[in-house]
Parts: structure tokens; sequence; C-alpha cells
């Protein structure tokens, strides 16, 4: 596990869909999937890590432009879960998009980890995964 303080000043967090990378000013960046803090990667020799940083935010706008579905939907996902939980809930939306119940039943009324959420919000996040699903095949078609 990978210990926050020990890598200098922190420039900026890129927020993903199931995960978070913080940048650093000794050039590491530090991911956090849910499971704490790992060493990522690193900035490569010679290039300033806060150009690097810049760098990232920018491709990530890029790449929700023109997303709106998408977007809405990593909103909803990190209002309803925190980074620890995010990825069970993402992953079970992926497997059984079109069965809220069994979304909720897994990742709200489970074991251990449960997200604190109801069925309408489960839903809501369902059906916004769909539109993005739906959005992302039109944008494949257009291109392909």
């Amino acid at each position: 596990m990978a210990k926050l303080s020990a890598h200098g000043q922190e420039i900026g967090r890129i927020t993903a869909l199931t995960s978070v990378k913080a940048y650093y000013s000794d050039g590491k960046i530090l991911k956090n999937i849910g499971f704490g803090w790992k060493l990522h990667a690193k900035v490569k020799e010679g290039i300033d890590p806060n150009f690097a940083y810049e760098k990232a935010v920018t491709r990530q706008n890029d790449f929700f432009k023109g997303k709106p579905a998408l977007k809405e939907y990593k909103k909803a996902l990190h209002s309803l879960a925190g980074v620890n939980k995010r990825w069970k809930l993402h992953q079970t939306i992926t497997l059984m998009h079109d069965d809220s119940d069994g979304v909720w039943s897994e990742c709200c009324d489970g074991y251990s980890e449960n997200v604190h959420a109801d069925i309408s919000e489960i839903s809501e996040l369902c059906a916004l995964y769909v539109e993005a699903l739906n959005e992302m095949k039109e944008l494949t078609a257009e291109t392909a």
C-alpha cells in the first residue's frame, strides 16, 4: 500500500468511472480502485509532472465531450457509491442492467460492502447505464 504523503506535493486527481489517479510532484502516479492507493505509473524522465497531469485532464475532458449520457451515468454512480464500493456497483450493473432489483439485492442488501441506496436510485442508475450504452453504440456506428 502506498503512502500519499511520501510523494511530495499533490498536483491533482483524475476521477475515472471506478477509480481515482493522483499525480504527485515527484513524478509518481498513484491509483485507487477501491482497495487503497497503489503505485500505478511514473511520469517519463524529462516530462514535467504538471504537464502530464494537465494532459491527462485534457484527455479525459475530450473523451467525455459528446457523451452526455456517459457523463450523467458517471455522476450518478459517484453520488451513490464511494470509490471503495463503486467498482462492485458498476460491475453488477454491467452484468445485469436490465434487472435493477437484482442489482439492488447484490449491492445494497448483500453480505458486505453494501451501497446505501434504495431501489428507485438503483433503477435510475441502470436506466442511465442503458442510455450510456446506446450512446456509445451510436458513436461507434457513426465512426465505422
